[in-house]
């Protein structure tokens, strides 16, 4: 066991895990497609990949409640539910404070914000397992969860693509994205219960399932096709990289 991790350290992991990825993910996707030509299959990729985390999420909470443990069940219903109708009252307010904005295109922050409750499960992993001394685990994990928050990177991108994002835009769209993937290391390695992973886990569930309808609703107006494959491209994007991540160095994401 290794000596309590300090502040500093925790915040690095986070910054290295969450921040910097998603940042980077998200420069490249808007620079690879500036000139918006490839826009609509990008917003459909960006829907492949957060049906893939949603999947994903819902498995890993699904783990965690315990089937006698009614409090489990409380905690999973109650968490889906707050995230999923809280981002559409969050929405609603952005709506009603940016009165000639249109829905699609507050849609990069309601992505941003999903991804950010996505993000603080992660950050709740990697801290855990390093204030744990788990070195080598918080190594593969480190390396996993960056490599798949570069991924997200380009789900924020999509409809962010349609819009201009100038300096401004992309440090908050980042931050809210990733920043909480430090908050998470630093909650973890304080105080980490069962239920506050599988709260943080509902959370993100819910508001990723959110922004899917959101995205489906505002983007896809006969454009099925360009946004089918896309979504296919997104899926197959996420499980190509958790299956390198296990051939190489059996790890699972």
């Amino acid at each position: 066991m290794q000596d309590h991790p300090t502040l500093l350290q925790l915040i690095g992991l986070g910054s290295v895990v969450g921040v910097l990825p998603v940042y980077l993910g998200l420069a490249a996707a808007l620079i690879l497609f500036k000139e918006g030509r490839w826009a609509w299959q990008l917003i459909g990729v960006s829907t492949g990949i957060l049906l893939y985390l949603f999947f994903d999420l819902m498995d890993e909470s699904l783990e965690l409640v315990n089937s006698p443990d009614m409090l489990s069940w409380v905690v999973f219903t109650g968490s889906f539910l707050l995230s999923f109708f809280g981002l559409f009252l969050v929405d609603k307010y952005w709506q009603g404070k940016r009165k000639h904005a249109s829905p699609a295109s507050l849609l990069p922050y309601t992505i941003a914000l999903g991804m950010g409750f996505h993000n603080l499960g992660e950050g709740l992993a990697v801290g855990t397992s390093y204030a744990q001394g788990h070195l080598a685990l918080t190594q593969l994990l480190v390396l996993g969860f960056a490599l798949h928050n570069g991924t997200e990177g380009f789900a924020i991108s999509g409809p962010a693509s349609r819009t201009h994002v100038d300096a401004k835009n992309f440090a908050a769209l980042g931050l809210l994205a990733g920043g909480p993937t430090v908050l998470g290391t630093i909650i973890s390695a304080h105080a980490l219960t069962p239920y506050l992973s599988l709260g943080c886990y509902t959370l993100a569930a819910g508001s990723l399932l959110y922004v899917i309808i959101s995205l489906i609703t505002c983007s896809y107006k006969g454009r099925l096709m360009q946004a089918a494959i896309g979504a296919g491209l997104g899926i197959s994007l996420m499980y190509a990289t958790g299956a390198v991540l296990a051939r190489f160095i059996g790890m699972e994401i």
